[in-house]
């Protein structure tokens, strides 16, 4: 081999992110596309949660715990849904009043982890979810996020979630909350304006349910019950 095909070769693979594969290191990286209980119960997501229950901790206390939807668009914090949210509340994350605490059906997934794999891997079309997959969804995140909160509640002063109203992470919350004794209060809108819909959505430009989340008057009362909260710790 000459100097240049060795330097080439050197050059080759610089970084890989295999670093960044939170489940099987350096072994698989599977896409992992679909809906079913394939996709919800898969080893992959199930071997995820249960290290992270075993190994993770959040990086320090935390006033608020805020729970809220997955996207479209990974890692999370990359897409337009994540990216209007933690602009409004930019602030609060910076200064670490507020750690942010995905829920999908790949998991529960804290912030620091939304660019490993296989969190940052996977497609869950809502569109295609039956009544009884999406009680199975319901059942599966109720267990999950019931278990982070039990294990990691002495991380926060209190939770709060960011969620529709008519979502099925939601129905999980509202479940969890029950059973745990522990208020989690949702501060989304439960009416958003048609026309901020409108206007967020870039004129029909981008479709996703989880629009009303981030229209105007959606994030400043997100922002005004933060806010709120904090003033009550």
């Amino acid at each position: 081999m000459g100097d240049q095909e060795k330097k080439r070769e050197e050059l080759e693979i610089i970084w890989d992110g295999k670093n960044l594969d939170w489940v099987k290191p350096r072994t698989c990286r599977e896409y992992l596309r679909g809906v079913g209980l394939k996709y919800l119960l898969n080893p992959y997501f199930e071997e995820g949660f249960e290290k992270l229950i075993r190994e993770y901790r959040p990086r320090k206390h935390y006033p608020i715990g805020l729970i809220m939807p997955c996207s479209y668009g990974k890692p999370y914090s990359n897409s337009y849904i994540h990216y209007m949210i933690r602009r409004s509340i930019a602030d609060l994350i910076k200064n670490g009043v507020v750690h942010e605490i995905i829920v999908t059906n790949a998991g529960v997934v804290p912030r620091e982890l939304d660019e490993y794999w296989p969190y940052v891997a996977y497609d869950w079309n809502p569109m295609y979810e039956t009544p009884e997959i999406k009680e199975w969804y319901t059942k599966v995140l109720e267990k999950r996020l019931s278990e982070y909160i039990i294990t990691f509640r002495k991380y926060y002063d209190r939770f709060a979630a960011y969620l529709r109203w008519n979502s099925d992470s939601w129905r999980a919350v509202e479940r969890i909350s029950e059973k745990l004794g522990i208020g989690i209060p949702n501060l989304a809108p439960k009416n958003v304006p048609e026309q901020e819909v409108i206007e967020a959505s870039l004129n029909g430009l981008y479709e996703d349910e989880d629009i009303v989340l981030i229209t105007n008057s959606s994030l400043k009362r997100l922002r005004e019950k933060l806010l709120e909260i904090l003033g009550k710790t």
